[in-house]
Parts: C-alpha cells; sequence; structure tokens
C-alpha cells in the first residue's frame, strides 16, 4: 500500500515537471521530454503495485497503450505518421475501457436516451470543425477516434446502476476530462492554435488518467 502512495505522488511530481516548469521556466521546457513519458509508466507501476485489484493485467494494458501515445505524440516533426501512431495508441486504450465499463453495466440499457444526445452533438460538432482542413489520411482515422471517444464516454456513464456513486463519479469524470484533453488537442491541431492549450491539453489529460486509474483500482464487484 506504501508502495502504491509513493508512485501516486511521483505521478503529481512528473505533472508538475510536465505542466508547471515549462509554463514557469521556459527554458526548462525540455524537461517533458523526461516528464511526459513518466506519467503513464508510474501509473502502471501503481496499478501493479495495488493490491487486491480486479482486472489489473487489463488495466496495465490499457495504460501501456496510453504510454505509446504519448511517446509517439511527442515525437516532433511535420510527418502524420507519428500523430496517426499516437492516435492508434490511444484508441486502442479507449477499446480497452469501453470493453470494461460495458462489463460493468449489470443491465440491459436502451441505447438512446440523453447521454446518446450529448455524445451525438459532440462527435458531430467536432468533426464539422476538423474535417474541413483534413486530407483523406487523417479524416479517416480522425472519425473513428472520435466516435470512440464518444463511445466510451457514453459507457462510461450507463454504469450506475452497478457501481458505487463515488465510482461512477470517479470514472465519469476521468472519461469526461479526457474527451476534454483529446477535443483541445484537435482543436489546436486541426482548428485554431489558442495560447496555453499546451497547459489546458495535459492538465485535464493527468487528471483524466488518474480519475480513470483509481476508479478502475477501487472497483469492486
Amino acid at each position: 500500500m506504501i508502495e502504491s502512495r509513493l508512485f501516486l505522488l511521483l505521478y503529481g511530481i512528473a505533472a508538475f515537471m510536465d505542466v508547471i516548469i515549462p509554463m514557469l521556466f521556459p527554458s526548462f521546457a525540455h524537461i517533458r521530454y523526461v516528464a511526459k513519458p513518466a506519467l503513464m509508466l508510474l501509473l502502471m507501476a501503481y496499478v501493479f503495485t495495488s493490491n487486491d485489484v480486479e482486472r489489473k493485467p487489463t488495466i496495465l494494458l490499457a495504460l501501456f497503450f496510453a504510454w505509446l501515445g504519448d511517446v509517439f505524440l511527442m515525437i516532433p516533426g511535420s510527418s502524420p505518421l507519428f500523430f496517426q501512431l499516437g492516435l492508434g495508441g490511444f484508441l486502442i486504450m479507449q477499446w480497452i475501457y469501453i470493453d470494461m465499463f460495458r462489463k460493468q453495466i449489470s443491465k440491459v440499457l436502451s441505447p438512446v436516451n440523453g447521454m446518446t444526445l450529448i455524445v451525438s452533438i459532440y462527435v458531430i460538432g467536432l468533426l464539422s470543425l476538423l474535417l474541413p482542413s483534413m486530407n483523406l489520411a487523417l479524416a479517416i482515422p480522425v472519425i473513428i477516434y472520435a466516435i470512440s471517444l464518444g463511445t466510451m464516454l457514453w459507457f462510461a456513464s450507463q454504469r450506475k446502476s452497478s457501481v458505487s456513486r463515488w465510482n461512477y463519479q470517479c470514472i465519469l469524470i476521468g472519461a469526461t476530462l479526457f474527451v476534454v484533453s483529446d477535443s483541445l488537442l484537435a482543436i489546436n491541431k486541426f482548428y485554431y492554435s489558442f495560447p496555453g492549450n499546451s497547459f489546458w491539453v495535459m492538465s485535464t489529460y493527468i487528471l483524466a488518467q488518474l480519475l480513470l486509474t483509481q476508479g478502475l483500482v477501487k472497483l469492486r464487484s
């Protein structure tokens, strides 16, 4: 237990180094090349050292693909290949989360409800902003990614009857923050670049992954 909490503390330190240090001291911005890859590795260490965790290998697998996504998106240059590979890493992570959330739904639900409308509006709105500026090679994976992102949020919101209120809120907030982070990243890259984007993308992402991991680690059948 002490070891697992230590890795959470180190995760917070890595988050500070990745988000705050480059903002306060731009000359130290290169520290992100150490701090960012460390984030998911530290969460993986937290999961690995936590006791009595259900579906531990599955959680570790999701975080591993998130780590791959982080690494590929850090590679400098204008080549779309690394962006696509990063997208692929996060896409697989989302599919793993979707499968885990799906298995936590205790009753058959109608796919048409209020959350379906919210997710549909989000996906259509985001794609309407992004697609006009893309070529076909990027448009297809981005469409698949946006649909998967919305699907993850939908399944996260449908677990309420099968889990505790804390767990439901933890994972739903985490999934929502992940959607916010990825949306800001995509808007900055393909639609409009605004000051401070990196801060908001990474701060929401770091908190999202922490909440999702905490919710899954603390989950009990």
